[in-house]
């Protein structure tokens, strides 16, 4: 009788933990870009790694839970459940 290894277990790389000041600076910083036409860095975290996008906030969309990015002359969707700063 031979012994089968066992595999080895993956290792879950878990998200950033957000307070909820956190939320509450992410927000206020969206509405800013929004109401003023500001630039902002917003960092994502998703599929395990990290990415930043700079542009300006076109539309906030609470019910789907997306966010419009004018970048340059391109706009793109962003999850709001994925962002993890705002600048």
């Amino acid at each position: 009788m031979t012994a089968i290894p066992k595999t080895p277990k993956s290792k879950v790389v878990a998200g950033p933990k957000l307070t909820e000041t956190d939320f509450l600076e992410i927000g206020e910083r969206i509405g800013e870009s929004k109401e003023f036409n500001v630039e902002v860095d917003i960092t994502i975290y998703a599929q395990k790694r990290y990415e930043t996008v700079t542009g300006i906030v076109t539309e906030v969309d609470g019910q789907q839970g997306r966010l419009s990015l004018q970048v340059g002359y391109d706009s793109i969707k962003i999850n709001m459940n994925n962002i993890v700063s705002v600048k």
